[in-house]
């Protein structure tokens, strides 16, 4: 009996231990499950949100790898043959009420490159070209290229100093330039002629209307330049195909275009073959633009975005464009209407001035359906997306000398680019750009204790940067100067040995890898839709005034693109010439470059390592209400700086006094 109630009780401690451990084993499942979803959650729901977004992106890359490849032993002008010779009735450009076609194009560039070669120019000579947008800018370029000769694009604001810097940087033998510019290059010749002696002029009039060919005084200036007329050199050359054409690679240089860089006067970025192409085909793919479209092209050619970007989908791929010489508020969308463009290039400060337009019937009647370009600011997005019926806006970020370059190709609201991320360690490895934390106060980067940077988290704001890699799409061509190059260059970035491109731009990153921009670091700034060197700003300040104090920053004017440019003079003396500043500063600076605010200060604080500080004075910017010392501002009418008073402040702050 005893045995029988012992054997009951066995069983039923068995049950128990049975029913404890199943128990014991579901709750751990349970919550094993529970940590490894908690833990990949975040995995789960960006893979969700974002895979079939960078699935596109990966499909882009993959279709530009393979063009890359299937031509890796063409060039630029070869390309650019071949396509002339299957469309040579095709417009290649509409310029006002002149169509160009591949054919027109074709032999104008056979024609300047046969010429140049002729006189005895050959493969990796220098010329500088100082014209506005007009179809024989890119004509001119391309012969060139056709003889392997380089061109520098000049921009056409810059004056004195500023201008020979730019034609004398590199090793120009020759400068063809725009008849209505040679005022311009009058003025700079007697300090290019100290640096290149023997420099070579060559003006261009073209085609254009009696109203914008170049006046009396522009001729005579230019017959006292001593410069031949490239029309009457290239009329009567032959247009067949130069034969040097077959001699140039993806890995040449093609030509060059000038950036302010981070410090200094302007630095020639180096543009080759290859990176030519894949600029423009890697957005070409990612916004799906097509032979069929009509681009809209409005930026000046001498800028990456207009020069590379915009004209590969023609030079390249067969696109139309039309082209204006100076971008216009008021006739913007009738061009558009009129040529029937389905695409067009932007930059934030055109947006805002289509959007101060008073609204017309106009505003709706065109066929656009993208825009892209960079510098749309966020809290005008919808407002210029909704008035003017755009589907798509395809924000871009990236700079003329590096490969920290990204897109929005996804069109959404704000974001000026897009880091793919539905799988990071994939992504990172065939997406070279990233984003790392840099301390506010010093602007180091963050290392972390193997002394390898440390990546931002989402919401984090940190610089964008472009790891190097021996490919078209992530190498880092940098400038002429290798010094200049170097000192953009970051090492250790994510594995020992590794290097990066330091973008000098300041993003925050999202959960789904959208990137949104925030600030510029370092010594530049900038204002209508150019880059300004502080650097060079000083510089040039220093020089006119004769004072050796001197600082120059950005600073923010509400409902303004960019930042204003900014001086503060330290003259104890009170030896500054206000009123006739203006005068000086315009013979010598681009005009976008000009300080728009001018404050004459006892004094300049020293940094610890006696430097001249600038935390404070930015700190106080433009503000009358907490400056003290005299305070000026560039008014555009009487092109003189006028004392500053607290209703012109809220003047300029509320738009009344537009600078």
């Amino acid at each position: 009996m005893v045995l029988v109630y012992v054997t009951l009780f066995v069983a039923h401690i068995g049950e128990q231990v049975i029913n404890f451990n199943l128990w014991t084993i579901a709750s751990l499942l349970l919550a094993s499950g529970l940590t490894f979803l908690a833990f990949f959650w975040d995995f789960v729901r960006r893979f969700y949100f974002t895979f079939f977004r960078d699935i596109s992106a990966g499909y882009a890359l993959v279709k530009s790898r393979y063009f890359m490849i299937k031509n890796r032993n063409s060039n630029v002008p070869k390309l650019f043959s071949l396509l002339a010779e299957k469309y040579p009735d095709k417009i290649c450009f509409h310029y006002k009420d002149e169509q160009w076609t591949y054919d027109d194009i074709e032999k104008f560039s056979n024609k300047v490159g046969n010429y140049f070669a002729s006189i005895g120019y050959k493969k990796n000579d220098e010329i500088a070209l100082v014209m506005n947008s007009r179809p024989e800018f890119v004509g001119i370029w391309l012969g060139l290229a056709k003889q392997g000769i380089v061109t520098a694009f000049i921009n056409t604001n810059q004056r004195m100093e500023t201008l020979v810097h730019s034609i004398t940087v590199v090793n120009c033998k020759a400068v063809i330039f725009d008849a209505t510019l040679a005022k311009n290059i009058e003025e700079a010749i007697p300090l290019i002629e100290t640096k290149r002696p023997g420099m070579m002029y060559y003006s261009y009039v073209g085609t254009d209307p009696p109203s914008v060919k170049a006046s009396e005084q522009d001729s005579e200036t230019i017959r006292k330049i001593n410069a031949k007329c490239l029309d009457n050199c290239i009329e009567n050359m032959i247009y067949t195909r130069p034969h040097a054409i077959d001699d140039q690679s993806m890995g040449d240089k093609l030509y060059y275009i000038f950036t302010s860089g981070t410090t200094g006067l302007p630095k020639a970025a180096v543009i080759r073959h290859h990176r030519y192409i894949w600029i423009g085909m890697i957005l070409r793919n990612l916004f799906r633009i097509s032979d069929n479209d009509i681009l809209y092209l409005t930026l000046p050619l001498y800028h990456n975005n207009a020069g590379t970007i915009g004209t590969c989908q023609s030079i390249i791929f067969g696109t139309t464009i039309v082209l204006r010489d100076k971008f216009s508020a008021s006739q913007f969308w009738d061009d558009c209407g009129r040529y029937n463009c389905t695409v067009a290039m932007y930059i934030g400060e055109l947006c805002r001035y289509l959007l101060a337009q008073p609204k017309k019937e106009t505003d709706t009647m065109h066929k656009v359906r993208l825009m892209f370009g960079n510098g749309l600011r966020q809290e005008i997005w919808r407002d210029f997306k909704n008035r003017f019926q755009i589907r798509q806006i395809g924000e871009v970020y990236g700079s003329t000398e590096g490969n920290a370059n990204v897109a929005n190709f996804d069109f959404t609201e704000g974001a000026c680019g897009i880091i793919p991320c539905c799988v990071p360690f994939i992504c990172r490895f065939v997406f070279p750009v990233t984003v790392i934390r840099v301390d506010p106060a010093t602007g180091e980067h963050i290392r972390d204790r193997n002394g390898l940077c440390k990546l931002i988290k989402s919401g984090e704001i940190g610089e964008i940067v472009g790891m190097i890699r021996e490919d078209p799409g992530q190498s880092y061509p940098g400038y002429v100067n290798n010094d200049a190059t170097k000192k953009k260059i970051i090492r250790n970035v994510l594995h020992h040995g590794d290097s990066a491109f330091l973008s000098g731009d300041l993003v925050e990153m999202d959960f789904y890898g959208y990137l949104y921009f925030r600030d510029r670091t370092g010594d530049t700034f900038r204002w209508k839709g150019e880059n300004v060197s502080t650097n060079e700003v000083e510089a040039v300040i220093q020089k006119v005034v004769k004072l050796s104090d001197c600082v120059v920053f950005g600073v923010s004017i509400r409902n303004c693109d960019g930042k204003a440019g900014m001086a503060v003079i330290a003259d104890p003396n009170h030896t500054v010439d206000v009123e006739n500043l203006y005068y000086q500063l315009e013979k010598r600076l681009p005009a976008y470059a000009v300080p728009l605010f001018i404050r004459i200060a006892p004094k300049i604080d020293l940094t610890a390592s006696f430097k001249l500080s600038k935390f404070s004075l930015e700190k106080d910017g433009f503000n009358i209400s907490h400056i003290h010392d005299p305070l000026y501002y560039l008014d555009r009418k009487s092109k003189q700086y006028i004392r500053m008073d607290q209703n012109v402040y809220d003047d300029i702050q509320n738009g009344r006094i537009f600078l």
